[in-house]
């Protein structure tokens, strides 16, 4: 072996030295239990030959240790993170050490990719804070997600590759001083921002954390929007106040990466008249076609197709062909494979399903009213023209369910979503409606002609949070955080930027939710896991808006907090159907009367978004949900490895219940534990095994519609087998073409769903 030379990074040779490896590997696997550095060597089955590179070399150690990683051997994640770093570290600084945080601000902005105003900090202050050795808190996955993706890089240019120019810490410290250009104390909170997100226990979404301090500050997330009944918008109206022009306005929300949910409603349906041109209307899906194929042409720089998702409400004409827009079969041009439909259903629809009643479908042109109308007083008024015979159509409620469940069968769409349980707990209710959510069913906010709603999202990481007094200063930190997004933000449209300055709606949520419950011994299947659920959200809910309060108290309250529910002393407790309180009525009265008093700094506050992309970076399990697999296989750049669930650690193996294995009506349960504490929405996904019947999917939908959900996110089934690389997919994110079993009667079993486990679980990368 001795006559052996390697190549090192710089060209020259030298003879292969065995103990340079055993160092690395020993300092890898330092303070780690369950590891070793013989292990690795076996692990690692090199094949030394003359001239091979150094870095060759180090990658080679990187997959073995990444491919050790077990159930029962899990801190390989650390230590293939760890010569992860070392290569980023010799590759970013030449060395083991940090540069200096000013050297590496100095070169991003000669870069031209940071912004230089990040120039004015005190950059020795700063530099003080920095703790490199927060970088053993990544785990692999997390790490690597980091290096591909998210540093900050040098310009691409002609022959040369871009390469990383940022530390990790750095990263995070970048991501702070972004997000406090406009703060009077900069460097103070900046250096608590840092602290917040290099411990993992608040992680901003993805927009926030590509962009902040770079000369791009597209910070948000999701949009939500709404058309009008014509092609063009009328003098004197918002330019995208029509068809087109919100096709044009998603267009350019597209182009910056934002995810998008488009009420459609208000679009007459077909056969309606058209006076103008003495014709009939061809309805909403020739339009939704058009929309459908703006999301692949305007797609996000590149990266991925646009992600846009269509609403459309219960009682509209045209609802049994939007059931059907992602079948696969039929005629392809009334087909949106690379759109994602929900319907926005009212209380009345479900009603009637349970009375086996007749269903009416009206046109929103003859009745506009219907659009802004919900609860008692849409009952009133669907109920006087359907007695007045004026509808387009009538069909058995039952009917029409059984073709939504059997299209939730077949493709996983369209997804079902509440619009009374929605517009009743809106804090906003004087001054519009919410008429659809976003991409990813956690955002319930009003939209109009003149008003593009806007998603500022973040999750705080449960899994790190010690106590009630650190869940309280997390929650602070975060929502001000946030709050200084909408300040910031680039708006690639006038009615966003509008919409989100008057209103000033964040979303905080939440990562770690499953790890947290392992860490306390609670089984998810368990009353334990409710009332859990019903406490922890409580706190949460109370720490926000008394973090709202005090920025209200600082900075002024949003502007349209006069007659809102907070300004009526109207909490979202307050509007939650059952009334329990650990913290007391005293303390709820309490915050109530600072609220009237000094008002809010954000209309909204907390919405639970997916965080598939975010909770690999923070080493725990996504947003609210069970692991779905206890391992699963990665493949990167690096190879291939195993990631096991970070809620293995505990030492509680019979608590890690994977998605498939645990009754949905404890996830339903559970979601509305914690809806009852949410002003905004959740990302519930309901996961259900190969063959269940039509009837039982129902009974879960109907649950939770009685359970006060305002929202449900995808059907996620179980297939027979896993496929590794068969990317046939019913029910998931990604648009496919191959055909599918069709189920012709929801009493039928569900047909097998495919997709690899990559896909499921990178998740909507749209919202985090």
């Amino acid at each position: 072996m001795s006559a052996i030379k390697v190549s090192k990074r710089g060209g020259v040779k030298e003879v292969f030295d065995a103990k340079k490896i055993e160092k690395v590997l020993a300092w890898a696997v330092d303070g780690l239990e369950g590891v070793s550095v013989e292990e690795l060597q076996a692990a690692t089955k090199l094949m030394y030959f003359d001239g091979i590179k150094t870095s060759d070399i180090h990658n080679g150690l990187i997959t073995a240790a990444g491919s050790v990683i077990s159930l029962d051997k899990g801190n390989y994640t650390f230590v293939a993170a760890r010569l992860l770093l070392q290569k980023l570290y010799k590759e970013t600084a030449g060395g083991i050490e940090y540069p200096s945080l000013e050297s590496y601000i100095n070169k991003g902005v000669e870069e031209g990719v940071l912004n230089p105003q990040l120039l004015t900090f005190d950059m020795k202050r700063l530099e003080a804070e920095i703790d490199p050795k927060r970088d053993f808190l990544f785990t692999y996955l997390g790490l690597q997600t980091l290096a591909d993706r998210y540093f900050i890089r040098t310009q691409q240019k002609a022959g040369k590759d871009n390469r990383i120019i940022e530390m990790p810490q750095h990263f995070w410290m970048r991501v702070a001083m972004g997000l406090c250009l406009n703060e009077q104390a900069r460097e103070d909170k900046a250096i608590e921002f840092y602290h917040l997100l290099s411990k993992l226990d608040f992680v901003d979404s993805t927009p926030t954390l590509f962009n902040s301090g770079t000369k791009h500050s597209q910070l948000s997330s999701c949009y939500l929007n709404t058309v009008a009944d014509s092609i063009s918008a009328d003098p004197g109206q918002n330019k995208y106040a029509s068809i087109f022009g919100t096709i044009e306005e998603c267009a350019n929300l597209s182009k910056y990466a934002g995810g998008i949910g488009t009420d459609w409603t208000r679009v007459r349906p077909e056969g309606d008249p058209i006076i103008g041109t003495n014709g009939k209307s061809s309805g909403i899906v020739p339009y939704l076609k058009v929309f459908n194929d703006t999301a692949v042409a305007v797609n996000q720089g590149g990266k991925r197709n646009g992600a846009f998702a269509a609403y459309l409400e219960i009682w509209h004409a045209d609802v049994e062909d939007f059931m059907e827009l992602k079948k696969n079969s039929g005629e392809e041009r009334r087909r949106t494979h690379d759109i994602f439909p929900a319907i926005w259903a009212c209380d009345l629809f479900f009603k009637r399903v349970e009375e086996n009643g007749m269903w009416s479908l009206f046109s929103p042109k003859e009745f506009p009213e219907l659009h802004d109308l919900y609860g008692e007083e849409f009952e009133a008024r669907y109920i006087e023209i359907e007695k007045e015979g004026k509808y387009r159509k009538q069909v058995p409620a039952v009917e029409l369910w059984r073709k939504w469940i059997t299209m939730l069968f077949e493709t996983g769409h369209p997804w079902v979503t509440f619009k009374d349980e929605a517009n009743r707990r809106n804090p906003q209710d004087h001054v519009g409606r919410i008429h659809c959510s976003n991409l990813c069913t956690e955002i319930t906010l009003n939209t109009s002609d003149e008003e593009t709603a806007v998603c500022n999202l973040g999750s705080i990481n449960l899994s790190r949070i010690k106590d009630d007094a650190h869940l309280e200063q997390v929650v602070h930190s975060a929502i001000r955080m946030l709050d200084n997004v909408i300040d910031i933000n680039f708006y690639p449209s006038e009615r966003a930027r509008n919409s989100n300055m008057r209103h000033r709606p964040i979303g905080m949520g939440v990562m770690g939710y499953y790890e947290w419950l392992v860490k306390n011994g609670i089984d998810f299947e368990s009353e334990e896991h409710i009332k859990a659920a019903d406490e922890l959200f409580e706190k949460i809910s109370y720490y926000a808006i008394k973090a709202s309060v005090d920025l209200a108290k600082e900075r002024g309250c949003y502007p349209s907090f006069g007659g809102s529910k907070w300004h009526r002393g109207i909490l979202p407790i307050d509007t939650a159907r059952t009334k329990e309180t650990v913290l007391g009525k005293q303390a709820w009265d309490e915050l109530r009367k600072e609220v009237v008093k000094h008002g809010v700094r954000n209309s909204n506050m907390m919405a639970i978004a997916p965080t598939a992309t975010i909770s690999n970076i923070a080493g725990t399990e996504p947003t609210i949900e069970p692991p779905f697999k206890r391992t699963y296989t990665k493949t990167n750049l690096s190879g291939t490895f195993m990631v096991a669930a970070p809620s293995m650690k505990y030492g509680r193996p019979e608590l890690v219940k994977e998605a498939f294995d645990i009754d949905q009506t404890w996830v339903i349960r559970a979601a509305a534990a914690r809806q009852k504490w949410i002003d905004q929405a959740q990302s519930i996904n309901i996961f259900v095994k190969e063959g269940i019947k039509g009837k039982d999917l129902a009974a879960l939908y109907m649950l939770a519609w009685k359970s006060g959900l305002k929202t449900t996110y995808y059907l996620r089934s179980q297939s027979a087998e896993l496929k590794k690389g068969d990317k046939r997919v019913v029910g998931e994110a990604i648009p496919q073409s191959e055909e599918t079993k069709v189920v012709d009667a929801p009493e039928q079993e569900a047909p097998a769903k495919f997709c690899t486990l990559e896909d499921i679980q990178n998740g909507c990368e749209s919202c985090q």
